[in-house]
């Protein structure tokens, strides 16, 4: 069929209704399914066109529609384009305010409205009488009145309707700024739709869901405009919750889902998460499966994951065909998976300026990555975005469009259209580049690249897909710092909270921070993230999910409205036994004494850092006389889901517990004898053999490929205990301090190391010999306190490394605050220790070392009472000091001559 021929949407509906009468044209939920045909919906369309010409709409008037989806909304807009009026779709999320400008700079005459956006309406239009003195007629889909309008039966002679008049003003929600009324004409929409449909991708026979904002041109032509003039069924879904959208999918035959990235990203890792979460053995085969399924897909076309992965295509119906991707980038890996597992992806590129559909993946030959090509119809060029000069294939550009579906121009801007348009070219503003198969790749945008001091231009969107990769960030938007900072990338990072809990990460902040640096030593030194904000909320996006990027900075600037939150006691905590209580142990905790709300996050919002977390469990064990699980400080995130773990567990089920009442009663508790004897204080004979013998191979090795030199040994003390503190940028760092010292020294000196690393028969006795303790410091920090301490005071001494772990480019990282409580609480000193050339030798990352050579220097021992608590800084408690300190003392180890 040819929807490019009449060129208006009036006269190609009237055409499609008639041919399809008997079909439905929409399927929706209100309390039960129902239906509306097609031949109901032409005669309801020219009833409320009707009632739209005897209230004086005209040619060219301007006609809101300010709701979510559904059957109203499509009716609407037909009826004013049956009445020769024009559209504006204006977003029902925005607030009264925003309405209010869009209505006045459009001219709006008369809004379209439902019950849930009409306070916002109402209060957009009175504020327009006051300010304006304009009247703006309202109909609320919901009332009574709308139902009469329906039905009328006085009909008007519908005026004709010209290709070229305006059938709708969109306004851009903007990723950079200030929105613009798209001019869109009857021709524009036609011809777009003629083109999409030339590519044969869908037919008569599909159905489509409607689960985008029909106010934007992407699902207005492809799941409104196109389905209507082809004869289609519309299914709106109950909700978009994702049993809902599956169970219409399936229940209703629907074969095409029109979607965003941010969607087919959400069901490629929900179905991921399902395989995940199967036994070990059986999620490993899975995934070798769905390797082997893509594999054979983009070499020879045979779709086997269909056949092997039926129960999750089960859920959608055998009748689904396909996915469609559009409105921002889709991530390569997203379509190759979704494919592996049996579907099939199209993605598309556009804008609103074009109506929007300008490229398309061919259905039988799809390619990831690729936003498609041309369709039939627009011409397309890549230019120099400074000459508009034309490059050659594959090279990088500005992309420039023409064809029958560029805009008129844009509503009361003529200097924007002027600078947009010029010579029938329509330059996107988007970069991008075309291969010698004339598919279109998008890079990013062109005011979104980011240029640094050095002059490398950096692509946001790239950076941003490699860090993505880490499971705690949900959400991440990188940019360029100002300043001083200007040749580095930052980010603004909104985590995973429910990720945090299921791996009991305690410390979201610090967890961050090895994961960014873990994928930083895989990239060049100019795209790795120098620095970044952690956000407790969704960052700000337009309504199909691309980054409002000016607003981010906005809030990294703490200009924007996202970091303007109002406290005050929140009535949840107030009026709950458990609630109060809970507050009352938290609030000696914060540094700013501020109003606790349920909502709020202990590390992002009250500040509460792993410390500070385990006094929070001491006071809670206290309060409730109840002795809590090692790991609760890591299952919680937020103060409701503390109130409501506290009440899961009963006191019932808590053993009741002695009291402990400060830091000093945690470091003093003696660890359980089970922990005591994972510690190794004591060795058989057997034992103490393997050991000589291992430290004798262990110091030869390293001194003869390593050529390993110590300097400042005798800056030991005589006898522990004592605490060896030296800066950590590789594997062999715990090695070289132990084979530099005299071997009398291994049997008093023990060191922590990571629990996963040692669990196991054999690993658990190979920690026992090497005197190493086993412990997860981000889980279970209380233990690892408790263990060392317990080392301590035993006379022992202690190796740690204060960073925490490995540096990632061998520089100096923050010492954490605990190594400054255990050498406090327990007066103990703590020697300074600088190590050159393991970082060199292997550094993160690396399997293999390379045999060069390593120096070691001892600094003199760092005493608790030689600490000027004078010139700590009223910002920082007196641990933290102390660590800051012990930093500046390896610090000026490195810097003396000769390391």
């Amino acid at each position: 069929m040819r929807i490019g021929e009449k060129g208006n949407i009036p006269e190609l509906f009237i055409e499609s209704a008639r041919r399809s009468k008997n079909r439905p044209a929409f399927q929706f939920f209100d309390r039960s399914w129902k239906e509306i045909k097609y031949d109901e919906l032409l005669a309801t369309t020219t009833s409320i066109s009707s009632h739209l010409i005897r209230q004086g709409i005209r040619k060219g008037d301007k006609v809101s529609i300010i709701s979510e989806n559904r059957p109203e909304w499509c009716m609407s807009y037909l009826a004013i384009s049956f009445s020769d009026a024009t559209a504006v779709p204006i977003d029902f999320q925005l607030g009264s305010q925003e309405i209010r400008n869009l209505l006045h700079h459009s001219d709006s005459k008369m809004v379209f409205h439902s019950a849930r956006t009409e306070e916002q309406v109402r209060r957009a239009c009175d504020e327009l009488l006051e300010i304006h003195s304009v009247h703006i007629e309202l109909i609320n889909f919901d009332s009574p009145f709308f139902d009469e309008i329906k039905n009328i039966s006085d009909l008007r002679v519908l005026p004709v309707v010209s290709k070229d008049d305006v059938a709708s003003i969109i306004y851009t929600s903007g990723t950079t700024g200030l929105p613009k009324g798209v001019e869109l004409t009857h021709n524009n929409f036609c011809s777009d739709g003629d083109a999409i449909l030339k590519t044969n991708v869908v037919t008569p026979d599909d159905k489509v869901i409607a689960i985008l904002p029909l106010h934007h041109t992407y699902p207005f032509t492809c799941t409104f405009l196109i389905p209507l003039l082809l004869g289609i069924t519309i299914v709106f879904p109950p909700s978009l919750k994702g049993p809902d959208l599956v169970a219409a999918i399936h229940d209703k035959g629907v074969t095409v889902l029109v979607g965003v990235p941010q969607l087919l990203e959400l069901m490629r890792n929900g179905i991921f998460h399902s395989i995940d979460s199967l036994p070990r053995p059986l999620a490993n085969v899975l995934f070798g499966l769905l390797k082997f399924c893509g594999m054979i897909r983009r070499h020879w076309g045979i779709n086997t994951g269909k056949l092997l992965f039926r129960s999750v295509h089960k859920a959608l119906g055998n009748q689904f065909r396909f996915f469609v991707s559009g409105g921002a980038k889709l991530n390569p890996e997203i379509m190759k998976d979704l494919e592996a597992l049996g579907f099939s992806v199209v993605e598309g590129y556009g804008l609103t300026e074009t109506s929007p559909v300008v490229t398309l993946n061919p259905l039988r030959k799809r390619k990831p990555g690729s936003a498609g090509i041309p369709l039939p119809g627009v011409e397309m060029r890549v230019v120099d975005p400074d000459t508009h000069k034309e490059l050659r294939t594959e090279e990088e550009g500005e992309i420039s469009i023409k064809g029958p579906m560029v805009m008129k121009g844009y509503y009361k801007n003529a200097e924007a259209t002027k600078e947009a348009i010029q010579d029938g070219w329509f330059f996107s503003g988007d970069l991008g580049f075309m291969d010698r198969e004339g598919s279109l790749f998008i890079t990013g945008r062109l005011k979104e690249v980011i240029v640094l001091s050095s002059g490398k231009n950096i692509y946001p969107e790239e950076v941003e897909r490699e860090y993505q990769k880490i499971p705690l960030i949900k959400e991440i938007c990188v940019f360029g710092a100002e300043g001083d900072a200007s040749d580095t990338l930052r980010a603004v990072i909104v985590p995973d909270f429910d990720y945090a809990k299921k791996a009991q990460i305690g410390n979201i902040g610090e967890a961050l921070k090895w994961e960014i640096n873990n994928v930083s030593l895989h990239l060049p030194p100019h795209r790795r993230i120098r620095g970044h904000t952690i956000l407790n909320q969704p960052l700000p996006r337009t309504p199909l999910g691309k980054l409002r990027r000016f607003m981010v900075e906005d809030i990294v600037r703490g200009e924007g409205e996202t970091l303007k939150i109002e406290r005050k006691d929140d009535e949840r905590l107030v009026r709950d036994e458990v609630g109060r209580k809970i507050v009352d142990c938290i609030k000696p905790l914060l540094k700013e004494k501020i109003p606790v709300r349920y909502e709020d996050n202990l590390e992002l919002d009250l500040g509460l850092d792993s410390l500070a977390r385990i006094e929070l469990v001491v006071s809670l064990e206290k309060a409730f006389s109840a002795k809590l699980p090692e790991t609760f400080a890591a299952e919680v995130q937020t103060v409701g889901e503390l109130v409501e773990k506290m009440k899961k567990y009963g006191i019932s089920q808590i053993e009741i517990a002695e009291e402990v009442t400060s830091r000093t009663d945690i470091l003093m508790a003696e660890p359980p004898p089970e922990d005591r004897r994972k510690v190794g204080l004591h060795h058989g004979i057997m034992d103490r053999i393997i050991i000589i013998l291992g430290l004798f191979v262990l110091k030869a090795l390293m001194k003869i490929l390593f050529r390993v030199k110590a300097s400042g040994i005798e800056n030991l003390p005589d006898k522990g205990p004592y605490i060896i503190a030296p800066n950590h940028t590789s594997y062999l760092d715990g090695f070289v301090v132990v084979v530099v010292q005299p071997s009398r020294n291994f049997k008093e000196l023990y060191s922590l190391g990571f629990q996963k690393y040692f669990t196991g028969k054999f690993k658990t006795y190979f920690a026992r010999l090497a005197h190493i303790i086993p412990v997860d410091p981000e889980t279970y920090l209380s233990k690892a306190l408790k263990l060392s301490a317990y080392v301590l005071k035993n006379g022992k001494s202690l190796l740690i490394f204060p960073e925490g772990g490995r540096s990632y480019d061998g520089e100096l990282m923050e010492f954490k605050k605990g190594i400054g409580i255990l050498a406090q609480e327990l007066n103990v000193p703590v020697v300074p220790v600088y190590i050159k050339g393991t970082f060199e030798s292997l550094p993160r990352g690396r399997l293999w070392p390379k045999f060069n050579k390593i120096q070691i220097l001892f600094g003199k021992p760092f005493y608790p009472s030689e600490l000027d608590i004078s010139k700590k800084p009223d910002s920082m408690d007196k641990y933290q000091f102390f660590a800051r300190q012990l930093m500046e003392r390896v610090k000026r180890l490195r810097d003396q001559s000769g390391l």
